[in-house]
């Protein structure tokens, strides 16, 4: 099975991973309320107390976009690049921020373009855009991707969000097994 470190806030220290992802050894390392500058901050700390992952995923910035700091993805640039240098041939995933109805769609995109640029130059890393299933998967009304909250991730929501990562695996790890 793939071990996947996981890194975040609330939406990765909340999320069920047995149940959403099976087949997959997940290390949850999310801290509800956090920032990404925070996350940044312990980084060493958590590549010290993990080491050997298969894959290194991050999802980072919500709560700085809720308190109207735009201007965290310059550190994921650092961030990304540390990551890739303590864990040489592991592949990164770079989540995109998801469309939650709390924050303004164009700050959203914004900022995902800059999570993209940032994916795109660093070494043995993936951009995984959640915009498009979220809108496709989830309805507003019979399926919400959010909680009531328009942050929080529904269960309908990390089913989308799990099948998107289950995807980007299968595509950086085709060999592997899924029993």
């Amino acid at each position: 099975m793939i071990k996947l470190l996981m890194l975040g806030d609330s939406l990765v220290e909340w999320g069920n991973w047995s149940r959403h992802l099976p087949h997959v050894v997940v290390i949850n390392r999310g801290i509800a309320g956090e920032m990404t500058e925070e996350l940044s901050a312990r980084l060493m700390d958590e590549i010290d107390d993990c080491p050997g992952p298969d894959a290194v995923l991050v999802q980072s910035g919500t709560n700085n976009l809720l308190m109207g700091y735009m201007f965290f993805p310059a550190i994921f640039s650092t961030m990304m690049q540390r990551l890739h240098a303590c864990y040489p041939g592991v592949p990164l995933i770079l989540c995109s921020l998801m469309p939650m109805p709390a924050a303004p769609s164009h700050e959203i995109e914004q900022v995902n373009r800059q999570l993209a640029e940032v994916a795109a130059a660093t070494e043995n890393c993936v951009f995984l855009d959640l915009v498009e299933p979220f809108f496709e998967q989830c309805l507003p009304i019979t399926q919400p991707g959010f909680l009531a909250d328009n942050v929080h991730l529904s269960t309908r929501g990390y089913q989308v969000w799990a099948g998107e990562i289950e995807r980007c695996l299968q595509g950086l790890f085709p060999d592997s097994s899924r029993s």
